[in-house]
């Protein structure tokens, strides 16, 4: 099998730093800040289809079904008073074929922007972004694995609830997908096999988030102060 250098990843690497920088350099306030969090869940990923080519152009098609797996995340973000919100994240998910040898595993970095629509104690969002995923293909079989990188879409959605001023808790459903095919190559008794497939998950998971200004600024719009009545003194006659 032969390994490729990947030039998009030190260019990604780049972009989640500048990305970084920029979050933390917006200004906070009382009603609105600057928070880091953390969500851990499952996957739910759909049927794959892996198209193999050997060294004669000769194609076959094979479909793979997963198991339920594993996905963590961390993530950074600046909550508006507006509703806006934008967040950096940096994920991890990993699935076994069902029946199987093999899996699939992705490293990614995302950016999205949510609005959170608030309520009464308690925020729902939805949003999406984009990013950068790379994507791990382990066919099985005593073949070694390979990775490969493509840019992904992102698509969000959730609840959550303030507890105390400063952390929010709440269930979080995530959707990425790849906009082209990831490509791998293996050596099968000498012979190159090359495998690609067009990445695709599903997560969803609870999370975990501390505000540095306010976590009831996710779920209660900002309040104006009540003036003070005005008062009328009679005139003496």
């Amino acid at each position: 099998m032969t390994h490729r250098v990947k030039a998009s990843v030190p260019r990604g690497t780049a972009a989640v730093l500048l990305a970084s920088a920029a979050l933390l350099a917006l200004p906070a306030g009382a009603d609105q800040g600057f928070y880091l969090g953390a969500i851990g869940g499952v996957t739910l990923d759909p049927d794959l289809s892996i198209r193999f080519t050997d060294s004669g152009q000769q194609r076959q098609t094979e479909r793979a079904q997963f198991e339920i797996g594993a996905a963590g995340s961390i993530v950074a973000g600046y909550t508006f008073a507006s509703g806006l919100r934008p967040e950096l994240e940096l994920g991890y998910r990993r699935a076994n074929f069902d029946g199987a040898d093999g899996n699939t595993a992705a490293s990614q970095a995302v950016g999205s922007l949510y609005y959170n629509f608030s309520r009464n104690g308690y925020f729902f969002y939805l949003g999406g972004g984009g990013g950068y995923a790379n994507v791990r293909l382990d066919v099985g079989g005593g073949l070694d694995k390979d990775d490969d990188g493509t840019a992904v879409y992102s698509l969000g959605t959730g609840f959550g609830v303030p507890v105390g001023r400063q952390l929010m808790v709440g269930v979080d459903y995530r959707y990425v997908g790849a906009f082209d095919r990831t490509h791998y190559q293996y050596l099968v008794e000498g012979a190159p096999l090359d495998a690609s497939f067009r990445y695709r998950s599903h997560v969803v998971g609870l999370s975990l988030r501390y505000s540095f200004g306010s976590a009831l600024a996710d779920s209660h719009p900002a309040v104006k102060p009540p003036r003070e009545p005005v008062q009328v003194v009679p005139l003496a006659n």
